[in-house]
């Protein structure tokens, strides 16, 4: 009998052995992910391009922590540019130094890198640039190498050491050239039990079914088209954190529902899209709350601060 899928979801750790070690503090939340980063992991040094893969999807679902992931899998060094709004190539092929002399940008680095070094480039929220800088990095991993006048000329990677890895939050499109030379994942929400062991990392404290509420309403919200800043795996993580930290005070009920309301969906435009009363959400995490702390205290005659 075939098992039934949820699209929405990931699959399960289970259904997966990855030939990459990866690092002990990396939870697998998205197996697609995983396969496709692998693939273009072994593929690096094939034929005369870059091996490159496009990681899409909406913020805070760890395509960036996958790609530092994977450098330490393999033993790479990771290099980092964060995109920012209105960036060009420019910004990717030279940099300014204190002095206000031009100095290599990450591409000439990351080049360099690459002829003794595992290299892996992350180049994080492709959204934000301007769209001619697609065609650029075409041509790049395409080719494995760049002129460039100003920096010596000719500058070409070694590509059995470089990866490229673009992270993308699924505000614009990809131009259809660059999809076509990358490997290409729309990264999904973690499952509810990957998102529950990721949640119990930073908080051991937590039980299943206090993680559970906070994960049944963020689910519940990121499936809404209305909602515009749909809550992440970290923001879930931080704010359980936080109902831990204020525990103690002398909170009312009301009080309770506008911080966690707060804390699941910070734009005030989109809280009239929680299905659940504020209310009785408050009221359960109150409740749970105070269960954990008396077993706590039962059980380690202390309580985890």
């Amino acid at each position: 009998m075939n098992k039934s899928v949820d699209p929405f979801y990931s699959f399960s750790k289970e259904d997966h052995v990855s030939s990459l070690i990866l690092p002990d503090d990396y939870i697998i939340t998205d197996i697609a992910a995983i396969r496709v980063v692998e693939c273009a992991v072994h593929a690096m040094g094939e034929g005369s391009a870059l091996s490159a893969v496009l990681l899409d999807g909406p913020p805070g679902i760890g395509k960036t922590f996958l790609g530092k992931a994977v450098a330490k899998a393999i033993g790479a060094r990771h290099m980092l540019f964060q995109f920012f709004p209105g960036c060009g190539k420019e910004e990717l092929l030279r940099d300014k130094s204190i002095d206000g002399t031009l100095v290599p940008g990450i591409i000439p680095l990351s080049i360099t890198s690459s002829i003794e070094n595992k290299t892996v480039l992350i180049l994080n929220e492709l959204d934000k640039a301007d769209v001619s800088v697609d065609s650029f990095l075409l041509d790049f991993i395409n080719e494995s190498q760049l002129f460039v006048p100003q920096l010596g000329g000719e500058l070409k990677a070694n590509n059995s050491n470089l990866l490229i890895v673009i992270t993308k939050n699924d505000l614009r499109d990809a131009t259809e050239a660059l999809l076509r030379r990358c490997r290409v994942i729309y990264m999904n929400w973690p499952s509810v039990e990957m998102e529950t062991k990721l949640i119990k990392m930073y908080n051991p404290w937590a039980t299943e079914k206090f993680c559970e509420i906070f994960i049944n309403a963020a689910n519940q919200l990121r499936r809404h088209p209305g909602v515009k800043k749909k809550p992440s795996p970290p923001e879930l993580v931080r704010l359980i954190s936080d109902c831990w930290r204020i525990r103690h005070q002398q909170m009312t009920l009301l009080e309770w529902s506008q911080f966690l309301l707060t804390g699941l969906l910070p734009l005030p435009q989109d809280r009239k899209y929680l299905d659940q009363n504020p209310m009785a959400l408050a009221s359960e995490v109150r409740n749970l709350l105070s269960e954990i702390n008396d077993l706590c205290r039962i059980r380690f005659n202390g309580i985890p601060e």
